[in-house]
């Protein structure tokens, strides 16, 4: 008997030696090998809200958006470019350059702790960092561009210090990379080679970018195969010194090598593997296919509830970064209201705040978080682990898509989110429950009404309706016009956002 239990014994541990070396098999560069990743692993699609955050050189400005240091240098941009172009002539003079904010971009209020405590207070259970925008500025610490903030600037590897803090809280973290855009993303000077067609390129007979060699990697003054090996060399590093749970990719990934992209997804989930992580990567266009790489739609909701997880990011402050002239937030009963309906269609929704150079987030953005917060912290049931139920929702209010947006490859919709009220209803699901949440605090006490009860629904038995955050018994009565609810008298806290409906099921 010994001697078969030692056999039996043996073989188990053969099995999960071959079942081991199986699942760490390594990832080669081929779609057919890359496309055995887990897209969206569980973890992923439970979390439902994350929040990270646009700072960098361009914070010292703080005027106008992330796109000043290509604006400053663009004096016929018509709108918002050609203010900022107009400012910084006014305010710094045509001899100041983007170089030239480096210096006095020293984050000496900036605490990663304080940080992510803000961020993990509002509800986020994703919180990530900016590791560089379209500038060629990285936030951590560098080997391979020397424009990198723990050389220069404020001395410190901030994409590490925020990856140290949300790690100890067990959350997840996300690095943030748009600099595929990095080699377009300055004037060029008209004549330069390598130069190719492209509508987003600006070719100028007399470019004011600087075009010393010692400034050639901050902007950008290099060929394609160059700058293609340079985004890889940057992200690789990145992925060695804290490996993202996270990597959010811009849509400037377009621009590099395909070859050299599905080289970085290689890479980046060998080291997952490794680590035995399961990792996302968001693909903002059709640069990766989505086997691989969930969609991000930016500042945009889905029409209906798409099969795949996907995720969508939205401004916390007046733009993605710290803005003087426009000192505004969101409204964190609307944050609230987008939240519940880019959940309801399986989405995963981010927020970007924008802190002042100085290393301090705004107030404003710091009171909307906190509004957000104390939402989540009361009724975060009906978001967080849950999945779409029958219908993402019903309702008044109608959600369009902007013709105009050239980016929106995947029929999103951005018109009518900021509309979204007490009259529109939307769903989600955990298991034996299903969640209605009524987009803020009905005006009267007449009669709800869930139609979707009566036609997608009709088959569920309802077995009991109770409102969160109140002790007040719900009066219910499944008709033929659905699911009629008489809501509460008193309002429970926080129900100005979203008031919500816990349905229990059969």
């Amino acid at each position: 008997m010994a001697k078969n239990i030692l056999v039996f014994m043996c073989i188990t541990f053969l099995a999960s030696c071959v079942s081991t070396s199986k699942e760490i098999e390594p990832f080669t560069t081929e779609w057919e090998s890359l496309k055995k990743h887990q897209a969206v692993p569980e973890w992923f699609a439970d979390a439902k809200f994350g929040i990270y955050f646009h700072w960098g050189v361009y914070s010292v400005p703080g005027w106008g958006s992330e796109w000043y240091p290509r604006w400053m240098y663009v004096p016929d941009r018509k709108g918002w470019g050609d203010k900022i172009y107009s400012y910084h002539i006014k305010t710094y003079g045509k001899d100041v350059h983007y170089h030239d904010f480096i210096p006095q971009w020293q984050a000496e209020n900036f605490d990663a702790k304080e940080w992510v405590d803000l961020f993990e207070n509002a509800g986020a259970r994703i919180i990530g960092s900016i590791a560089e925008h379209h500038d060629g500025f990285s936030l951590w610490a560098s080997q391979v561009n020397p424009w990198n903030s723990k050389s220069m600037g404020p001395r410190v590897d901030v994409v590490k210090a925020i990856s140290d803090e949300t790690k100890k809280r067990g959350l997840k973290f996300m690095a943030t990379f748009h600099h595929g855009f990095h080699r377009m993303f300055y004037p060029k000077q008209a004549g330069t080679a390598n130069l190719e067609e492209d509508r987003f390129l600006v070719v100028q007979e007399d470019c004011q970018v600087p075009q010393d060699e010692k400034y050639r990697k901050l902007y950008g003054h290099m060929s394609k195969d160059e700058a293609s090996d340079y985004w890889l060399a940057k992200l690789d590093e990145v992925v060695d010194s804290v490996c993202p749970d996270y990597i959010w990719m811009d849509f400037g990934a377009r621009y590099v090598r395909e070859d050299v992209r599905r080289q970085f997804l290689a890479n980046y989930f060998n080291a997952a593997a490794r680590e035995n992580k399961e990792v996302v990567v968001n693909s903002k266009g059709s640069y990766y296919p989505k086997e691989v790489a969930i969609v991000n739609t930016e500042r945009a909701t889905m029409g209906q509830i798409p099969s795949q997880v996907w995720i969508t990011d939205f401004i916390l402050g007046s733009a993605f970064s710290y803005d003087r002239s426009r000192r505004t937030a969101i409204d964190p009963n609307q944050a609230i209201r987008m939240l519940a309906d880019v959940v309801s269609k399986n989405g995963v929704m981010l927020l970007s705040a924008g802190p002042m150079a100085d290393g301090t987030i705004p107030v404003e953005q710091v009171r909307a978080l906190q509004g957000i917060g104390s939402w989540m912290q009361r009724y975060g049931e009906a978001i967080y682990d849950t999945r779409p139920f029958v219908s993402f929702g019903e309702g008044l209010t109608q959600l369009t898509r902007d013709e105009d947006d050239a980016w929106n490859e995947y029929g999103a919709i951005k018109k009518g989110l900021g509309d979204l009220n007490a009259k529109d209803i939307r769903f989600t699901r955990k298991c034996k429950t299903v969640y209605a949440i009524q987009l803020g605090w009905p005006a009267t006490s007449e009669a709800l009404v869930l139609r979707t009860f009566a036609h997608q629904a009709q088959d569920l038995k309802v077995r009991s309706v109770a409102v969160l955050g109140s002790s007040e018994s719900i009066t219910w009565q499944c008709t033929d016009q659905g699911l009629r609810l008489i809501p509460p008298i008193h309002k429970p806290e926080r129900a100005e956002a979203a008031l919500v409906y816990k349905i229990n099921i059969e």
